[in-house]
């Protein structure tokens, strides 16, 4: 449980000595006070986001939880929409070789999405048939309105993790290192409604009159964070 909140950015921890010590993010403290239980599937859309983020700008990109980030960020082209388990395991061997655990690791990671005790509301995975010939689908995030703020939030999460110290940034750039329009599986139209409410909002300032569309940070992180639920439609 702890790799999980860790994953999702709810929480730091150390471990020493056999023990650890933890502390609520800036995330895990608004989440906390505004939806302890997890039964908002605006909370669980952005956790599963921030579960599958890449870890840093290193190459070959990897996630914070690799398993997830190849699920939704990297098999796009190798996979398609529709795979079966199979098909991860295999890209997943791929990717880190054969270890004892990675047929238990691409079982767990799609179960995540498939299981009412973990993350099943927000249907991110969907599977048709069962066992062997069980296909799975991957979803798009919801496009609709109500849901904006949450990935505004998870924008900024992760300009400051990727981007550190960058206030502009260019939006092809932004979309290739993060993986962000992939995780999301959103077309142009959905992309740019977002983008534009999010000027219209103040949160950000789009330049696209240089060639290349730029983003200019309006907000702090944590003035985004903190507002998110009372910014929700």
């Amino acid at each position: 449980m702890i790799y999980y909140c860790q994953g999702m950015g709810l929480v730091t921890a150390n471990r020493e000595s056999g023990e650890w010590q933890l502390g609520l993010t800036v995330l895990g403290r608004v989440v906390f006070q505004e939806d302890r239980y997890l039964g908002e599937s605006h909370t669980l859309w952005l956790l599963h986001l921030m579960l599958c983020r890449r870890l840093d700008l290193a190459s070959p990109a990897t996630g914070v939880a690799d398993a997830w980030f190849t699920l939704f960020a990297e098999s796009h082209f190798r996979l398609g929409t529709n795979f079966s388990q199979q098909d991860f395991l295999a890209f997943l061997i791929e990717r880190h070789g054969e270890k004892t655990y990675t047929k238990s690791l691409a079982g767990v990671a799609i179960r995540t999405y498939l299981e009412e005790s973990c993350l099943a509301m927000i249907t991110a995975l969907r599977q048709q048939g069962s066992g062997d010939d069980a296909i799975i689908e991957r979803c798009s995030v919801p496009s609709e309105r109500s849901y904006y703020p949450v990935y505004v939030a998870y924008l900024y999460l992760i300009w400051d993790e990727l981007f550190d110290g960058e206030n502009q940034i260019a939006l092809d750039r932004l979309a290739k290192e993060s993986r962000c329009f992939i995780l999301m599986s959103w077309d142009d139209a959905a992309i740019n409604h977002w983008l534009e409410w999010m000027v219209d909002n103040g949160l950000i300032q789009l330049d696209r009159y240089t060639g290349t569309a730029m983003l200019l940070r309006l907000r702090t992180t944590v003035q985004v964070v903190n507002n998110l639920y009372s910014e929700l439609i």
